[in-house]
């Protein structure tokens, strides 16, 4: 050893400080070149973009569909490159964004050969809790954003399409009674028309029907889809109520009255 050489000694607290630092610097660069790693692995993917359409759009900006619950929407588009190459094979998750808020998916599909997908959704409303009783008896409407998404993959970026406005509403059905005569004379027989028709303008069947004659519960007689028929024989001289009260699950549904006037009342 020369004797000239001096040898230090560093007291324990100070190399342990020293490891410490070491130690952090070997971290920041696994940080650093991971995040490296990340960024290249991302500038590789590829662009992309999806093109989307809405059946049942009333404007061609945010699309504003009326639908009501139980109609098949469509929902139709493309998935490409930043270039415009279809992208074959990717999966596709159309969502509903509802003001709870809620991020809610309604339908999902992978794209053909050409990038185009083609999907369906029954509307329905979002499930939410009502109070024990519903003292109104009626549904409301749903105002829902919908848009399609991407998610990516290792080849391609995520993207999301324009996000579509609709408004899902509930089907009405409208009771309609008529009779064969505005007026009768006591003993005439009378024949009572019942119709029940929705918001589309057809011919449905209630899931129950209850009809109330003069505060007795009578049958009636379905003559086809929506469409019944009720006679009453021997009409009292005392003016005859018939009361109909339909019901049909997730439907909104109104009663029906007629009063049966009969002639010559004293």
């Amino acid at each position: 050893m020369n004797p000239k050489q001096k040898i230090y000694y560093y007291p324990l607290s100070i190399k342990v400080e020293l490891m410490k630092i070491a130690v952090m610097l070997m971290g920041l660069m696994l940080v650093l070149s991971t995040a490296a790693l990340s960024t290249n692995a991302f500038a590789a993917k590829q662009s992309t973009s999806i093109e989307f359409e809405m059946s049942g759009c009333t404007n061609s900006m945010t699309c504003n569909a009326e639908v009501f619950v139980g109609d098949t929407v469509q929902f139709t588009g493309s998935l490409t490159t930043g270039g415009g190459e279809p992208i074959n094979g990717a999966s596709i998750t159309i969502y509903k964004f509802t003001a709870q808020p809620a991020l809610i998916p309604i339908a999902t599909g992978v794209t053909g050969i050409d990038g185009m997908f083609d999907l369906t959704w029954t509307a329905e409303f979002t499930p939410m809790e009502k109070a024990p009783q519903d003292v109104t008896r009626k549904f409301l409407t749903e105002t829902v954003t919908i848009f399609a998404q991407f998610d990516g993959d290792d080849q391609f970026a995520p993207t999301r399409s324009a996000k579509s406005t609709a408004v899902i509403q509930v089907n009405e059905i409208t009771t309609f009674v008529n009779s064969d005569k505005n007026m009768y004379n006591q003993g005439d027989t009378a024949i009572v028309f019942l119709a029940f028709i929705d918001s589309h303008d057809n011919f449905v069947d209630p899931d129950s029907l209850r009809v109330v004659l003069n505060e007795k519960e009578v049958e009636v007689e379905q003559k086809k889809t929506g469409s019944y028929t009720l006679t009453i024989p021997a009409l009292p001289k005392e003016h005859t109520q018939l009361l109909v009260i339909p019901k049909k699950e997730g439907h909104n549904v109104s009663n029906g009255f007629i009063t049966i006037i009969v002639d010559g009342l004293k």
